[in-house]
């Protein structure tokens, strides 16, 4: 029989630090944050100057991803969410970054 403390689900780690630079090439946005102890994959949204218009861009394994084919002179909003294969935790604060 399982114990009360194995019943009960963790909601995976809400990602801290993230930050928003201009990439390399013209269009792009690298987002950056600290990795969270577990987690399987991350959830990258974006959002173009509008605050509940997001959209899912990609789910990767690691704590980065440059967000492409962006246009320039606009401004976007970006969040994460870590899940761990069955759930997806809080998202993370939101960065904003114009090109």
């Amino acid at each position: 029989m399982k114990s009360r403390q194995e019943e009960i689900k963790i909601i995976p780690a809400k990602p801290e630090s993230l930050s928003a630079t201009i990439g390399e090439l013209a269009g792009e946005i690298d987002l950056n944050w600290d990795a969270v102890k577990d987690a399987r994959s991350y959830v990258v949204e974006v959002s173009k100057n509008r605050k509940d218009c997001w959209q899912q861009v990609d789910i990767v394994p690691v704590s980065k991803y440059t967000v492409s084919r962006l246009k320039g002179n606009s401004t976007y909003r970006f969040r994460i969410a870590v899940s761990d294969g069955n759930r997806q935790g809080p998202w993370s604060e939101v960065v904003t970054k114009k090109l």
